[in-house]
């Protein structure tokens, strides 16, 4: 076998040195050389174009067809060239071939070429595809050129140069990957258009067939004897060769041309269906569609124009568009559209607009115009689609009429509710400045409880009042907000303390909890959010019945600001309600309100609040189990200021002649009242006219100048006054607007009439002392009358009584504070000695309960040893201060006790069916101050303590159940 193989391979290829004599030289004919190279570039470019045309073809059928084409193309391109160079070989010996074997030799090319052209054509290309197509093509070309080799007959005998053999495949490999790299892999570049690229390609593809033939014919050793009678130039083959060339060349043409007639025709089916297609949208179209020529005329329309201008097709075919514009427009439109074409100039083409169209009937539609251009054998036309807007223009109509409705509604709203602010605040301001007159003066304790009540009545009346006029200013977004520096843990303590008492007198426990990572000073407005955390916190303790109520304030983790959270363990609220609780004058059930009390507006406050001022409120509840509400207000971080929550006190002024317009003879007479208590000397008129006489005949302090009067309004007259001034060179007078309106265009207009401050009714005394300093110049500083309040007592009596309504209910509220062992100064010593973080957490509570019990010496040390305990410097002296101002509060509470012992023994008369209705009342769950203090003087003093801590621990049960005891003592008379 080996010898077998061994004798193969000799028959191939020269394994053994030849003498020279023996090996013959044939020589190469330069032109058919030129037309073996052509050829072979020609087919290569067709087939390449052949095979991107496949690679662009969507539909099987005629990408088979390029491929197969392509391949015959590329094939018999390489047998043409191997023929042709062949016989441009001039061998001195003649040469025959065999012509099956010629022919089959053109079967590898063409399968090889078929093979490479099938894996390139797939949207991608990688390397390793054209690696491969490279190598299947080289070995295409070498196959057939060695078959065709194989198809010589001649005396010689052919054998191959091994070395040169292997090298004409790697050459037509090379070349052949090459020429693919060129024509497939730089597809994407930009800067080579695709037929440039596949013509370098077909060059370099010719080139390797070409290199591959002339390579393997260097490898060629013709071995034996030159025939003796052969005849140079004998064998000249033109005739053929060009015969080859010329079949090839046609052949390509057939295929190039069967390609672009199949391919003419699927382009033409394809044009043909979306015509049909086009044509299809154009008549089904909503849209009204009209084509027209440079001159106007109607070309085309679709069959909504029929259905929306009431036009057929039939009638407007070859008039002029302008049929369907109305006047102006109709004169217009040939002008616009000439020297739109004379200047290009685009008012409307390329763009969309609202215009009226005609109808065939006479009547305008609204119509939304969109206008295109395109050009057809070089002129100019025009397409343009028309959108009925009929509904969307009734429909903005609709809208407008009824935005203008709410806004004339919201105006009446808001003229309703001055008004309303400006009737109601007027006699309150009477009620509750001659009650507090009263109650300066001097009274019996019955006399005081009375008018306690009816000045909380009246207060309550105007918080409703004032919520009432909160929402809707809110809803109208007419809100403005201050923007200054805070401490945000000085108001939140200040609105823990205002509600520690509530929260005592139910057992709750009430605490802070301020995060250490949480800035304590913020830029904002300090009064709304306090009105938020107030409204939230209060509700928390009003519905809550045991447990605790925690105020929780944290950073925001996404922006400058806090998340405010109000905790509690109250009665929750339903998942069916949580949807609904911000809503105006809502609350958790309809018995809500029968039970606690209260209108429903705080959390739709609070929510108003918070989204104007840019954050978020949300609650999550459980039904017996309490109720959390978190309020996320971005702020940002403020400079140190000194705390100025609490409430300003009255300001000393220095005696002043003042004069007052006011047309309600009330109001006067309280004016008259309170500023001559003080030492004041009020001249008083009842209309703007008289106050403008009598200000130009005297001279004055100062002007108080109520804005509503008759004949000439307190606008009107400051404006006179002013006006009078400049005249006469005069200083100017400081004016006070007094008003029952509260809102803040009322305050815009007092200060654009020249007047200088503005105090609400009813009267606040402290803020108007405070308003009249202020527009006369004389407060230096807030801080510095501060310091000028009444001095500290060890029990504020007279605030006390005002604070709590009697003076029956301070005494046993304090009482029940000196006995609570929870409260005794050596608890807190020991506290302080063994953990102090509970130390602190006792004396924020003890500060915050004593300052609502208007113990002021105590509130006073209890904040002094907090903050001396912070800073870790607590000894016995500070504690003895705390024993010392705790045994202060015992004494006088000891002497107030002795001094109204007497008085306790004696015993109203006993109204039975009072005391009935109110035991009634109690087991309802109401819990009425007024008849309930009332019906503990009927009580014998024996009965009158155990009443008093019934009511100081809200123990209704407990209460009602003592009433109902007495009562059947009293009808068994005994």
């Amino acid at each position: 076998m080996e010898f077998a193989l061994m004798l193969a391979v000799s028959d191939l290829f020269l394994t053994q040195s030849v003498a020279t004599e023996l090996l013959l030289i044939g020589e190469y004919d330069p032109a058919l050389v030129a037309l073996s190279l052509i050829i072979a570039v020609l087919t290569s470019y067709l087939a390449l174009t052949l095979s991107a045309a496949a690679r662009r073809t969507p539909t099987p059928g005629m990408q088979r067809l390029h491929l197969i084409t392509g391949a015959g193309a590329l094939g018999v391109g390489v047998w043409s060239m191997h023929f042709i160079g062949m016989l441009a070989f001039d061998l001195c010996t003649p040469v025959d071939y065999r012509a099956d074997i010629t022919l089959l030799s053109m079967l590898p090319a063409i399968f090889a070429a078929w093979v490479t052209l099938t894996m390139l054509s797939g949207k991608d290309v990688t390397w390793h595809r054209l690696l491969a197509g490279g190598v299947v093509v080289g070995l295409g070309i070498g196959s057939m050129h060695y078959v065709g080799m194989a198809a010589m007959v001649l005396g010689p005998s052919l054998r191959y140069d091994p070395a040169y053999f292997a090298l004409s495949i790697v050459v037509a490999a090379a070349l052949a990957t090459l020429s693919l790299w060129v024509s497939f892999g730089l597809r994407g570049r930009r800067a080579m258009s695709g037929n440039t690229r596949r013509l370098i390609a077909g060059s370099i593809m010719g080139l390797a067939i070409a290199g591959m033939h002339y390579t393997a014919m260097e490898a060629a050793r013709f071995v034996g004897f030159a025939d003796q009678n052969y005849q140079p130039g004998s064998q000249q083959h033109y005739l053929l060769s060009f015969a080859i060339a010329a079949a090839t060349i046609l052949l390509g043409i057939f295929i190039g041309a069967l390609n672009a007639l199949v391919r003419y025709r699927a382009l033409l089916q394809h044009s043909n269906e979306s015509s049909s297609e086009l044509q299809a949208m154009f008549d089904t179209a909503v849209d009204a569609i009209v084509k027209i020529s440079a001159s106007g005329e109607i070309l085309s329309v679709n069959r909504s124009v029929e259905r929306m201008l009431g036009y057929s097709q039939q009638e407007l075919l070859g008039r002029n568009v302008s049929m369907l514009m109305p006047a102006p427009h109709r004169e217009l439109h040939d002008h616009y559209l000439a020297n739109y074409l004379a200047t290009g100039e685009a008012r409307i083409i390329g763009q969309g607009r609202e215009v009226m169209a005609l109808h065939k009937d006479g009547h305008e539609i609204p119509v939304r115009l969109a206008i295109g251009e395109f050009k057809r054998g070089g002129t100019p036309r025009f397409v343009g689609f028309l959108s009925d807007i009929t509904e969307r223009y009734v429909m903005e109509h609709d809208l407008r009429s009824a935005k203008e409705q709410a806004e004339e509604a919201a105006q009446a709203k808001s003229a309703f509710l001055a008004k309303m602010s400006h009737e109601i605040r007027t006699p309150m301001n009477a009620i509750l400045g001659f009650t507090e007159l009263l109650m300066d003066s001097p009274l019996n304790e019955h006399q005081q409880q009375n008018l306690g009540i009816v000045r909380n009545s009246a207060q309550s009346l105007l918080a409703l009042l004032n919520d009432i006029l909160d929402t809707a200013k809110f809803d109208s977004g007419r809100a403005q907000f201050e923007q200054r520096n805070f401490s945000l843990l000085a108001l939140c303590q200040h609105i823990v303390a205002t509600q520690s008492l509530n929260a005592a007198r139910k057992g709750l426990q009430l605490t802070l909890d301020y995060s250490p990572q949480t800035d304590e000073f913020f830029c904002g407005d300090p009064l709304r959010i306090q009105q938020i955390v107030l409204n939230l916190l209060s509700n928390a303790v009003k519905f809550t019945q045991h447990g605790s109520v925690n105020l929780k304030v944290s950073p925001l983790t996404t922006e400058p600001g806090v998340t405010i959270d109000v905790e509690d363990s109250g009665i929750g609220i339903p998942q069916d309600r949580l949807e609904s609780i911000f809503a105006p004058f809502s609350q958790a059930d309809s018995s809500m309100t029968r039970r606690f009390g209260g209108t429903g507006l705080g959390t739709t406050i609070a929510r108003q609040l918070t989204e104007l001022m840019g954050g978020q409120i949300s609650v999550v509840s459980t039904v017996g189990s309490g109720t959390t509400f978190s309020v996320r207000l971005p702020l940002p971080i403020g400079e140190p200021v000194e705390d100025d929550i609490s409430e300003l006190p009255e300001y000393p002024l220095p005696p002043l002649r003042i004069l007052a317009a006011d047309d309600v003879p009330q109001n006067l007479q309280l004016l008259e009242a309170i500023l001559s208590q003080r030492g004041h000397q009020l001249i008083s008129v009842s209309n703007g006219r008289d106050a403008l006489t009598l200000f130009r005949s005297g001279l004055f302090d100062l002007v108080l100048m109520d804005v509503q009067m008759p004949e000439m309004d307190g606008h009107e007259t400051s404006k006179a006054i002013r006006q009078w001034e400049n005249q006469h060179q005069r200083q100017e007078t400081p004016i006070i607007a007094l008003t029952a309106s509260v809102l803040e265009q009322d305050r815009v207009s007092a200060s654009d009439s020249g007047m200088n401050g503005f105090a609400s009714k009813p009267l606040n005394v402290a803020q108007l002392t405070q308003e009249i300093a202020r527009a006369l110049g004389l407060q230096a500083s807030q801080q510095t009358h501060r310091s000028q309040s009444r001095p500290q007592l060890s029990i504020d009596w007279q605030q006390g009584n005002s604070l709590w309504g009697t003076k029956e209910k301070l005494t046993a509220a304090i009482r029940h504070f000196i006995n609570d062992a929870q409260n005794q100064p050596q608890q807190l010593k020991d506290w302080i000695k063994t953990d102090a973080d509970e130390a602190l957490k006792h004396l924020h509570r003890l500060k915050g309960v004593s300052a609502n019990l208007c113990l002021t010496s105590l509130a006073a040390v209890y904040q002094q040893l907090e903050s001396e305990l912070t800073q870790g410097e607590v000894n016995d002296r500070n504690l003895n201060t705390v024993f010392n101002a705790f045994h202060a509060v015992r004494l006088e509470m000891q002497s107030t006790e002795h001094a109204s012992e007497s008085a306790d023994t004696q015993q109203d008369e006993v109204d039975a069916l009072f005391i009935q209705a109110l035991s009634e009342k109690l087991m309802a769950g109401e819990f009425p101050d007024s008849m309930i203090s009332k019906a503990i003087r009927m009580l014998p003093s024996g009965l009158r303590e155990q009443a008093r801590e019934a009511e100081m621990e809200f123990d209704a049960e407990s209460l009602s159940a003592l009433l109902q005891a007495f009562i059947q003592q009293t009808e068994k008379g005994e």
